[in-house]
């Protein structure tokens, strides 16, 4: 008899255990977060690539030219060696996100190529904390690469503020840039600033970028070189492409020096 109750007993146990398992609530879905604009990863510097390659640039000897050399640092660690999760980045930018209930994340998948790179795919996830949203971009390429995180990031949720990191490469997964950003959602102006993290002569370097349409001049940058503890100062107008260039180091001056519609240097009025 005893034998038999205790049979009932663990029968009952482990079906309550079963029912309990069953009964686990799923994550509850959050709201979804806007994703961060494109200009706070990928800002639009293709205003210093109309010459061709920085030995043209250097040829030209143009105020444009000072300009382009200097921003090209940055733009090149962006565009040339980061090229994978920048891209990847922008390619999330404009498809419709899923929400996953088994972990409580919403995803952003897209396929995606990269000239001379190869085919990728991205899936970017945002776990949602409170007014917090945690970004981590997974990137796979058939053969290349596996389901990397090259980049993370943190925002609000409206994406009008955060901040990334990007990683060097699957070989060395360590940060080669981190920015800070912020955006008005209605306007789009604001400004992105990047620091490099990567040891070197750059390593403490930072270059903001700055979008405000109120302004003829509607696009700007700062670049802080802290091998030479320098300061420049560019401005332009996207449309017009004229702008202007303040570097106290390399023009013995702290006037602007600027270019006109055609990159030729002008007088600045």
């Amino acid at each position: 008899m005893m034998k038999r109750s205790l049979g009932f007993f663990l029968a009952a146990l482990v079906l309550f255990a079963s029912c309990n398992k069953d009964e686990e609530p799923m994550p509850q879905q959050s709201e979804k977060p806007a994703l961060p604009p494109e200009a706070s990863m990928a800002p639009d510097m293709s205003m210093f690539e109309e010459e061709g390659d920085e030995g043209a640039r250097v040829t030209a000897a143009t105020n444009w030219a000072y300009a382009a050399i200097n921003v090209g640092v940055y733009s090149s660690i962006l565009y040339t060696h980061l090229v994978v999760p920048i891209t990847a980045f922008k390619a999330t930018i404009g498809t419709e996100a899923a929400f996953d209930e088994d972990t409580g994340l919403w995803v952003w998948e897209k396929a995606f190529d990269v000239e001379g790179h190869g085919a990728y795919d991205i899936r970017l996830t945002a776990n949602v904390q409170g007014e917090n949203v945690n970004w981590m971009g997974y990137i796979s390429g058939e053969g290349i690469v596996d389901n990397f995180v090259w980049f993370t990031g943190t925002s609000n949720m409206t994406g009008e503020a955060g901040y990334w990191e990007l990683y060097e490469s699957p070989e060395s997964a360590s940060v080669w840039l981190s920015n800070s950003w912020g955006y008005d959602q209605e306007t789009g102006n604001g400004a992105t600033t990047f620091t490099v993290e990567k040891d070197g002569e750059n390593l403490g370097s930072s270059i903001t970028y700055r979008i405000d349409d109120s302004k003829e001049m509607d696009r700007a940058v700062v670049i802080n070189n802290t091998d030479l503890d320098s300061e420049i100062f560019v401005n332009w107008s996207k449309a017009s492409k004229f702008g202007q260039v303040k570097s106290e180091t390399y023009f013995e001056s702290d006037a602007y020096f600027c270019w006109d519609a055609n990159l030729q240097n002008t007088s600045c009025e």
